[in-house]
């Protein structure tokens, strides 16, 4: 099998400064992320690890066809597949009301902009 190492877009590289470099940025990305059915949401991290669906494979004990066939609309994967996966991804799995979401990314907020005053005025 024929390996090719996997290469960063441009749209890729401008997300991960961005999640690196603005606190702001980096909650509201993730809070959008959230929304997004639990199938995207481990592509999306996933890409952002700069995993492929192989290299994602060997660190789940998974097949790479079953990594693909999760990451399809539609899946249905099992509570331990999926507890699998995000620990392969270096994540957990959350149940938030999808009400709470925005609250939660403006309360992270507020936190980080808490850190950063506090940050300032001892400068």
């Amino acid at each position: 099998m024929r390996r090719t190492k996997r290469t960063e877009s441009g749209l890729d590289k401008f997300l991960h400064e961005s999640m690196r470099e603005d606190e702001a940025f980096r909650t509201l990305f993730l809070g959008e992320v959230m929304k997004l059915p639990i199938t995207s949401q481990l592509r999306a991290l996933r890409n952002f690890r700069g995993l492929s669906q192989l290299a994602l494979s060997k660190r789940t004990k998974l097949a790479q066809p079953e990594v693909a066939r999760l990451e399809k609309a539609g899946a249905n994967p099992r509570a331990r597949t999926l507890e699998r996966l995000a620990k392969g991804l270096g994540a957990r799995i959350e149940i938030l009301p999808e009400p709470l979401i925005p609250f939660l990314a403006a309360q992270q907020i507020r936190v980080q902009g808490e850190a950063y005053f506090k940050r300032v005025a001892l400068i």
